[in-house]
């Protein structure tokens, strides 16, 4: 099974050495794979300085995915723009577009490969889901705080 994750989680989960261990046993225990869009890995290299890391993300491997950018998910990014204009989601809006546009790529990039959960913290992408009805379920591992059973991110 795949899901896919935020930028928030990926740093939650490396900030911690034992809890990168324990995720990394149970993604090869429970055959579950992490999907990495593009996005989230920007954001994640310009926030964690440790190289080695970001590469070792970046690499193919047994538990996660990087998934592009590519041509769908720029259509499936450029559709929800579109409902979310028609809505006037942006009318009252102070928050920054440009970080809401980033948001809306990883959904673009999330329904593009028909990934049905996103693990993440944003509120933001959680508010355009359910104003959109998206078919994508969102995870709050600060309230969950679970990952398939495994308790993650309580210090």
């Amino acid at each position: 099974m795949m899901v896919m994750v935020d930028n928030n989680f990926l740093i939650g989960m490396v900030d911690d050495k034992n809890y990168y261990r324990v995720v990394l046993q149970a993604l090869e225990r429970d055959e579950l794979r992490i999907g990495l869009p593009t996005p989230v890995l920007a954001e994640f290299l310009v926030r964690d300085d440790n190289y080695e890391r970001g590469l070792f993300l970046s690499k193919v491997s047994g538990f996660s995915q990087v998934y592009n950018f590519d041509f769908k998910s720029a259509q499936m990014s450029a559709e929800i723009m579109r409902d979310l204009l028609a809505r006037g989601y942006f009318d009252n809006k102070n928050s920054n577009k440009q970080l809401v546009k980033v948001d809306i790529q990883i959904l673009g990039i999330t329904l593009a490969n028909q990934v049905e959960k996103l693990f993440t913290t944003d509120d933001e992408i959680g508010k355009i889901v359910d104003l959109l009805n998206l078919p994508i379920e969102i995870v709050d591992f600060r309230d969950n705080q679970s990952f398939f059973g495994m308790s993650l991110f309580d210090k």
